[in-house]
Order: C-alpha cells, then sequence, then structure tokens
C-alpha cells in the first residue's frame, strides 16, 4: 500500500468498551482505505482486549496494532513512531468520530500537504465565533488556545515535523507530551485552529482515566512548558500572563468537581496545597473562588428567574 494521507492514533490501556465504538466510527464511514490508516497502541494487560483486537485488526488490512510497554502519556509517542500517513491525528481512546469526519480530515490533508501549517482541532471547546481560524504568528496561536494546548484530544501533526524531532520517548515531557509537539515548530507561516465539532466523546463513568498528580500536572508543569516559551522569547509576556490567568480558572474548576464536590475521579489529588509559591499564589486562588462562586449563584438566580 503507498503511503496514507491520514493516520488516526488510537493509543489505549485495553479498555474494549471504548475502543471498538471508536474504530467502529471511524470503519462505518466507508472511506478510502488506501487514503488512511488507523494505528493502536496497547499499553494494556487485557487478553480479550488483545485477541478482539487482532481479530479486528485481520479484517482491515490499513489497521495497525502494536502492544508497547510506555504507559500513560508517553504511549501516544509510540502511536506517532509507528504512523506513515502523511497527517497524523491523535484519537482519544474514548471519542467516536462523527459522521464526515474522516473525508474532512483527508481533505485537509490533500489541501495543506505542500504548506503543511500547524493545525489544532479543538472539537468545538473554544468560545470563538468562526469554526476555524488562521494565525500567522506562534504567539497568537499559542494565546488563542489559552489551556486547551494542554487537551490531547486536538492534537494533529505533520509525519515530517515528527520525524524531525528525533527524541525516544524519554525526550519527551511525560504529562504532555501532545504540547511538546505542538508547541515544536515556532517559526510556521500559517497555523490553524479548527473548532468545528467533529468528535463525540464517550461518558468515562466509574471507569479510571487516570492515577497522575492531577494539581501538580496543571499548576506546575503545564505552566512550566509556557514559561520555557516566555524565556526563549517565543511568547510575549502579555500572552504567558493571558494563558496563566485562564488556565488557573481550569484549576478552581478542577478543585471544585473534585475537592468540594468530591465528583468520581483516579487522579491523585494530593498535590493541591503544592501547586502554590511556584506559579500561582493561595491568594489568586481564593480570588478566583469567590468569582466562580458568585457565577455560579448569579446561574441559579438566573435560572429560576428564565423558568
Amino acid at each position: 500500500m503507498d503511503r496514507p494521507l491520514l493516520s488516526l492514533c488510537i493509543p489505549t490501556n485495553g479498555v474494549i468498551e471504548w475502543v471498538f465504538p471508536v474504530l467502529d466510527s471511524i470503519y462505518s464511514q466507508n472511506c478510502n482505505d488506501n487514503q488512511f490508516e488507523v494505528v493502536v497502541t496497547d499499553d494494556g494487560d487485557n487478553a480479550e482486549f488483545k485477541r478482539r483486537i487482532k481479530d479486528y485488526a485481520a479484517e482491515h488490512r490499513n489497521l495497525v496494532y502494536a502492544e508497547t510497554s510506555t504507559r500513560l502519556f508517553l504511549n501516544e509517542i509510540e502511536a506517532y513512531k509507528r504512523a506513515s500517513g502523511e497527517l497524523i491525528k491523535f484519537v482519544n481512546h474514548r471519542t467516536l468520530l462523527l459522521e464526515g469526519t474522516l473525508q474532512k480530515l483527508i481533505n485537509f490533508a490533500v489541501e495543506h500537504i505542500s504548506e503543511k501549517p500547524i493545525v489544532y482541532f479543538s472539537n468545538g471547546a473554544l468560545p470563538i465565533a468562526r469554526e476555524r481560524h488562521e494565525y500567522t504568528s506562534f504567539d497568537r496561536f499559542v494565546r488563542e488556545l489559552s489551556y486547551w494546548s494542554s487537551w490531547s484530544t486536538g492534537m494533529t501533526i505533520w509525519r515530517t515535523d515528527f520525524e524531525k524531532m528525533r527524541l525516544d520517548v524519554c525526550g519527551f515531557n511525560a504529562l504532555f507530551p501532545h504540547t511538546d509537539i505542538l508547541f515544536a515548530e515556532r517559526k510556521r507561516e500559517k497555523y490553524i485552529i479548527d473548532n468545528s465539532v467533529i468528535l463525540n466523546e464517550m461518558p468515562q463513568g466509574n471507569r479510571p482515566k487516570g492515577c497522575y498528580d492531577l494539581f501538580y500536572a496543571f499548576g506546575e508543569e503545564y505552566i512550566g512548558i509556557l514559561f520555557d516559551l516566555l524565556r526563549s522569547g517565543d511568547i510575549s509576556a502579555d500572552t504567558f500572563r493571558f494563558v496563566k490567568e485562564k488556565n488557573l480558572d481550569l484549576i478552581v474548576d478542577l478543585y471544585w468537581a473534585h475537592i468540594v464536590r468530591k465528583r468520581y475521579c483516579s487522579y491523585d489529588l494530593s498535590g493541591f496545597d503544592n501547586i502554590f509559591g511556584v506559579f500561582y499564589t493561595k491568594s489568586e486562588f481564593n480570588v478566583k473562588c469567590a468569582k466562580h462562586i458568585c457565577a455560579m449563584a448569579l446561574n441559579r438566580v438566573t435560572g429560576r428567574k428564565q423558568s
């Protein structure tokens, strides 16, 4: 088979209830098998999953399955290393492709294969008016993405850009390898945010999603990546401050959901108090919390008036 235009990469730990519906959502779109491939890298120990995925791969000649010992987020890198498509798109193992998404991604690869702009598919998460925005500077791209640059689901990279990085898995940030990759090309002539809705995330339920230190990840490690961009002169101080503040909104949301309301999660929440004094102060956090409480109260009042 000639090199496909698109590689859909699905790192997983072998959750049958998620992966096979995702695969079905891809192959049910009846696109030309020569134009795309699916790469599944499995770091789990589910024997039933391994049996079923091998049977599934036997029915689809463009499905690549590989077992790996590389855990958690770095499994994503293992999938990219095995991808042969011109454009590589990360697919979370519990996000279904909406009808038409596969052809949209193939068409994007065809349209942009010469100039190879940096692209992020934000799936409707950003509060921007148009479905697609183009930027000519890395700084503006980082600012407009805000903290969503920490979200792996939007991750997309050209194979040639990934190959230029020449790093094994140990060379990537263990919690945010996708952010490392997204920020690798800082002098490209065009950056694109595609905010159209192309995916549908399945409910997590009570199945473990992650076991890492949640507040360390977003309160220190992610902001540390942005701080390195500031120190290298690749983003402005204004952009750093803007994304840092928006990221604090996210931290407050996570605090409220998992510590105050005790919503189920498999994350390690013990690092919350340790994030203060690095990039954020406790007073900054308290101010954001107060605004969060006021916003919730206003929403309740507005909701009662409308009803």
